[in-house]
């Protein structure tokens, strides 16, 4: 999974998701919630990343500015955690909590790869 620390870094990646489906995690790293949501985001990484499905994390607390900057690009409210899907260059599925689980993620990938 790729970090993605800067706005530029940000950029790239909305960039990207022109060409491919895509997968934005935000992970709070002081969230025993998004603790839990980053393990089964490790998890759908693993599985997808082979597949060709670019993944990235950005994470909340160290990267702030980026963080806002997502959300004020993709015209998303913020939340953390939260996994964003890209394809075509547009929001296609989000959510956040304890709704990110590999089962959920998984799904939405499937049908959004077809």
């Amino acid at each position: 999974m790729r970090s993605i620390d800067t706005e530029e870094a940000l950029q790239e990646w909305i960039d990207s998701t022109q060409e491919q489906t895509a997968v934005l995690f935000k992970h709070s790293t002081r969230c025993p919630i998004s603790a839990r949501a980053n393990g089964e985001m490790a998890k759908v990484a693993e599985e997808f990343e082979p597949r060709g499905i670019a993944m990235g994390q950005i994470l909340v607390v160290e990267h702030r500015d980026v963080s806002l900057a997502c959300t004020d690009k993709l015209g998303i409210q913020h939340e953390s955690p939260q996994v964003i899907v890209m394809k075509e260059g547009q929001v296609v599925w989000h959510d956040s909590h304890h709704a990110i689980t590999f089962d959920n993620v998984s799904s939405e990938l499937t049908s959004s790869s077809r």
